[in-house]
């Protein structure tokens, strides 16, 4: 009898509580700081290519597999030529992101990523650097 009176109690002060919820797709909801959305490969700013040099590190660290990495081995370096992200197979860990000794991966705050086939979340490399353009906060101002 005692839990029936005290979720009568419960409910009673839910009904005039401000809904948690938002009127997707009118509202918009707050991306927080460390929120884990696409991940996405950063540019020099300086030369505007790419950070990434191809060392598979990423790839060894994804739990999933998901990660595709296709470089080459030219005087002492390496340069990559290939990056293939399948966002089928990925979880948003983040271990690609923090194995990356040049800081040439991060989560972006993306994170609307439905499609109706399932070959388009299969990305490249220009498909991932595209997604750079997204920022935190005016990632909703865009069309």
């Amino acid at each position: 009898m005692f839990r029936v009176i005290k979720n009568f109690f419960i409910n009673l002060g839910n009904m005039f509580r401000k809904p948690r919820t938002v009127l997707y797709p009118k509202e918009k909801i707050i991306i927080h700081e460390g929120s884990r959305g696409l991940p996405r490969l950063r540019l020099n700013l300086d030369t505007l290519e790419i950070i990434c040099n191809g060392c598979k590190d990423c790839e060894k660290a994804c739990p999933q597999n998901c990660i595709t990495v296709k470089s080459e081995y030219k005087d002492m370096e390496t340069n990559l030529e290939e990056f293939y992200l399948n966002l089928g197979l990925c979880s948003f860990c983040g271990n690609c992101a923090e194995v990356c000794k040049y800081k040439a991966i991060e989560l972006s705050y993306r994170y609307q990523l439905a499609e109706y086939d399932i070959e388009s979340l299969k990305l490249e490399k220009l498909d991932l650097v595209k997604q750079a353009e997204y920022s935190i906060r005016d990632f909703w101002a865009k069309p």
